[in-house]
């Protein structure tokens, strides 16, 4: 290592140990300035904000997002600090232990929109309470690009990866989707049609009626799904029995006091079940 690599790490070390001049004084780098160990102290700063949050740590900040002024007195938490300390719980079972931070901050703050009136819509209530758009990009599954999948879970979520299954297929394959409109041709595994449409394995063609035969969600488009029977079932509306998300039309199937209803807006209070893990 010749003098001036030496130096120019002694710079850096000094600049990121948060000793400064201390070090640069007792190198002779006095020359160095003021100005520059504080640029490198700034991109040493940087360089620890990029470094990804482990499981505990993004935790914490899901439950600082979550504590709003807001929730805390709807829910009537004793005060923000339990919140928190409930909240930290919450999300360390909902969020699986080898989670990618790589799209965390996204989460993070649309669990701070959620929560910050104290009023969820459906969307932002699929967000916290089974890691809905865009948390559903904090699962990394363990299969690849072009392997079997049944779940867009089983495949690298923060990559871009979804589980894509085509209705003349058994199973569904990771892959990056690769979108393509009514009556295209969508043979290749990562072809996935336009809204209003279904890939039978050759081409794009119109989502199915209700009571049509059906094999998988996509067939019954966005106002239905393919219910137990394998038959094509209009959503339900607001306040009707569910037994999943998916029966719904704008919101989740969300239990209350023992009995699921699709509902598409919560707002907190002392009696709401969310606010058991916000007090």
């Amino acid at each position: 290592m010749d003098e001036g690599e030496a130096k120019w790490r002694a710079v850096r070390f000094a600049a990121c140990s948060g000793l400064g001049f201390a070090i640069a004084q007792r190198m002779k780098l006095q020359s160095i300035g003021l100005g520059l160990l504080l640029v490198l102290s700034l991109s040493c700063k940087d360089d620890d904000e990029k470094k990804p949050r482990t499981r505990e740590e993004f935790c914490v900040d899901w439950a600082e997002a979550a504590c709003s002024d807001d929730t805390v007195s709807a829910c009537q938490a004793a005060d923000a600090e339990s919140c928190r300390d409930t909240q930290e719980d919450a999300c360390r079972k909902l969020v699986p232990e080898d989670f990618s931070d790589d799209m965390g901050q996204a989460c993070i703050d649309a669990v701070k929109k959620a929560y910050e009136d104290a009023d969820l819509t459906g969307d932002e209530l699929k967000t916290v309470i089974s890691l809905g758009d865009p948390c559903d990009k904090l699962i990394k599954g363990n299969k690849d690009e072009g392997e079997d999948c049944d779940a867009n879970t089983d495949c690298d979520g923060p990559g871009g990866y979804v589980c894509i299954q085509h209705s003349d297929a058994d199973t569904g394959t990771c892959q990056i989707p690769e979108v393509v409109g009514g009556g295209k041709d969508c043979s290749s595994e990562q072809k996935t049609c336009d809204e209003g449409f279904y890939c039978n394995g050759e081409n794009c063609i119109e989502s199915k009626d209700e009571g049509e035969d059906c094999t998988i969600q996509e067939q019954c488009g966005e106002a239905a799904f393919c219910n137990a029977d394998k038959k094509c079932e209009t959503k339900h509306k607001v306040s009707t029995a569910c037994t999943s998300d998916l029966e719904c039309d704008d919101g989740v199937c969300y239990e209350y006091e023992g009995e699921k209803t699709c509902t598409d807006r919560i707002v907190l209070g002392r009696r709401e079940p969310l606010c058991e893990d916000l007090k």
